[in-house]
């Protein structure tokens, strides 16, 4: 089993704001809710330009960035303690929802949709086995979804603020079946390039074993990457300013 260690930290602005007039509102009570949400998650992720994400202090989404995370070693075909720093995600913008289910009483989210291709670049540090190769190396390295689909579920808490309601977002989960995955880690074996070179091919030929070892591990690291997006957004953004 692999146990990923996620590090990530925002700073939050105190205060309260509104979404931009562009951004679709939907009504709690009209019959098509689910539909409208929809089209308001597609039309608003197309939305959040930089002007935007620098109101809401947010990060930028193209691409998403944490420090680092781990992932340990495990007892499957991926038994290798891997390490990686200053990762950046591309692609989540590109999201083609076909999902959203908002409960109001249960407080959960339900959505998701079809990544085009998202891509992961960090520096690693590999050091293990896998498919019961040796592998070793330190440098830059690459993973990249083809047509991922991504379906996450969320509960979230209402907070109280000024006579509005919050959400803070205290569980998340998520669901990752990729078309395809390509793995390319250089400078493996301090640069032994033959060597590197087979190592990505035995990666690329098996990425489905690969991957089904790894699946558990990168869906926890971008569930929380996704909670943590979200609770700057709507700690700042009220349940009324996108309900009527």
């Amino acid at each position: 089993m692999l146990f990923p260690a996620f590090f990530f930290t925002f700073v939050a602005l105190t205060y309260c704001a509104k979404l931009p007039p562009s951004f679709q509102k939907c009504n709690r009570k009209q019959p098509d809710l689910k539909e409208c949400l929809l089209k308001a998650a597609q039309d608003g992720i197309s939305q959040l330009t930089e002007p935007v994400l620098k109101e809401f202090n947010f990060p930028n989404v193209n691409p998403l960035e944490i420090p680092e995370a781990t992932i340990s070693a495990g007892t499957g075909p991926v038994q290798v303690q891997q390490n990686f720093t200053n990762c950046k995600f591309y692609g989540f913008p590109s999201i083609k929802y076909d999902a959203f289910d908002w409960d109001l009483e249960k407080k959960t989210w339900y959505l998701g949709g079809l990544y085009p291709e998202l891509k992961i670049n960090c520096n690693y540090n590999l050091d293990g086995k896998i498919l019961l190769l040796i592998i070793k190396g330190t440098g830059p390295g690459s993973v990249v979804m083809k047509n991922l689909l991504g379906y996450s579920n969320l509960t979230y808490e209402e907070v109280r603020k000024k006579g509005k309601t919050y959400m803070k977002f205290v569980t998340s989960g998520i669901t990752m079946e990729p078309e395809s995955v390509y793995f390319n880690f250089e400078n493996l074996f301090d640069g032994d390039k033959q060597l590197g070179d087979n190592i990505n091919k035995v990666l690329n030929e098996n990425w489905k074993e690969v991957f089904d070892d790894l699946r558990s591990s990168y869906s926890e690291i971008v569930a929380r990457l996704f909670k943590q997006f979200l609770n700057i957004l709507f700690s700042k953004v009220s349940i009324e300013e996108l309900l009527d």
